[in-house]
């Protein structure tokens, strides 16, 4: 018996030799890390740790940990000189009406602010400080504490994960032209869909698999503290009216909105990412977001399909890899790629018809391409919104191509 323990021992301990002594994979493109000799500890490990982190919610459900009234306010921000608290909108159409539309509120009543609205009948429109986004608070917005809202647009909630409403007057540029038109947006986003919470609802797994495959540290860690960010989104759809130059035109849109809030959020740590929001005919709407941070993941992917009736699937793998389409800095016209979601497998085609370009505030180390699309899901026609983001630290991208 003593024999068959020292030869499991001596089994154990020769194999954790070769496996110390096995060298790291390299990094793609010295930056995307690959999993590494104690990737199958690792990946078990952290697993373990958000189960335990995430215990009180599947023990009391989301509705019995988070306080949604609290959560639709705009936050109080951090001490630390990046805090933040950020909205977005995105909403479309089948007969190829787009709008994109922002806000992130930041320190000294700074908010980098955008509006994209593309109309058949009057092209791409967007506000005149584009590609800047670097805008001033309102004052009464401030006092207030309701809003965000600046130089001509505001974002209010109204009733938590019910309605919001999105007003804009002012003049906006028609892309690519020097045409100076008045716009007024007045729009509701309404919604009886659920809400999906990142920290709670991502798959675990799919987390773990892409923590694992990073080198562990205790300044790993602590990145990861300080990069965390509650982030939640929801489906729903917008009404209202838009008016340019005087001519009134309804809206009646699929939309989909997030809130995000954090300690900071440092855009020059983020190498790149592409986020996806596909609305499609059959009324189902999928959000998939691959992202590199590679002080804290330099590869994962995450998203949802919410279908018809409101059900929401989690997605769980996806095989497509940002070091494979744009990597050079020229995001690709096109995209083939699956992935799964409640046991079904998903393949999607993209084409962007149109894309625009800006900096985050007036910094253009970060760069956003705002596409305009259309895709096909398992033979399902749609159409949608995509963000390709670059950090140009290394001078990856081309400021000439999509002309801003």
């Amino acid at each position: 018996m003593y024999m068959d323990i020292l030869a499991a021992l001596l089994v154990l301990f020769l194999t954790f030799v070769l496996i110390r002594n096995k060298k790291e994979p390299k990094k793609l493109f010295n930056v995307y890390t690959q999993p590494g000799k104690w990737y199958f500890l690792k990946y078990p490990a952290f697993l373990a740790l958000l189960g335990i982190t995430r215990l009180k919610y599947y023990l009391r459900g989301k509705k019995g940990v988070l306080d949604e009234r609290q959560l639709e306010k705009r936050q109080a921000l951090s001490d630390h000189p990046l805090a933040f608290d950020a909205v977005f909108f995105h909403a479309v159409s089948q007969d190829d009406i787009y709008l994109a539309a922002g806000a992130e509120r930041r320190h000294q009543g700074v908010i980098n602010g955008l509006i994209y609205l593309k109309h058949p009948k009057f092209g791409l429109l967007k506000t005149l400080r584009l590609p800047d986004t670097k805008l001033q608070e309102d004052p009464e917005s401030i006092m207030s504490g309701k809003s965000w809202a600046a130089e001509g647009f505001s974002f209010t909630p109204v009733e938590p994960m019910k309605r919001w409403d999105l007003n804009f007057s002012g003049k906006m540029r028609v892309h690519g032209q020097e045409k100076i038109v008045d716009v007024v947006i007045q729009a509701k986003f309404l919604s009886e869909m659920p809400y999906f919470f990142y920290d709670l609802e991502l798959p675990a797994k799919m987390l773990a698999r892409a923590m694992a495959r990073e080198k562990w540290s205790k300044e790993f860690f602590k990145n990861l503290k300080e990069a965390h960010q509650t982030h939640y989104e929801q489906m729903g759809f917008l009404e209202g009216i838009l008016k340019v130059n005087g001519e009134e035109v309804p809206l009646k849109l699929d939309a989909f909105r997030d809130h995000s809030f954090g300690l900071k959020r440092d855009w020059s740590a983020m190498h790149r990412y592409i986020f996806q929001m596909f609305y499609l005919e059959n009324q189902t709407r999928i959000v998939l977001g691959i992202i590199s941070h590679p002080v804290t993941a330099s590869h994962y992917e995450m998203g949802y399909v919410v279908h018809a009736n409101g059900k929401i699937d989690a997605i769980n793998s996806c095989d497509l890899r940002l070091w494979q389409h744009g990597e050079s800095g020229r995001p690709s016209d096109e995209l083939c790629f699956t992935f799964v979601a409640g046991n079904h497998t998903y393949e999607c085609k993209v084409k962007y018809d149109f894309t625009a370009a800006h900096f985050v505030g007036n910094n253009t180390e970060v760069k956003m391409y705002e596409r305009f699309l259309t895709c096909e899901v398992n033979g399902i026609k749609g159409k949608g919104i995509s963000e390709w983001n670059y950090s140009n630290t290394s001078g990856k991208f081309d400021l000439n191509q999509y002309p801003c």
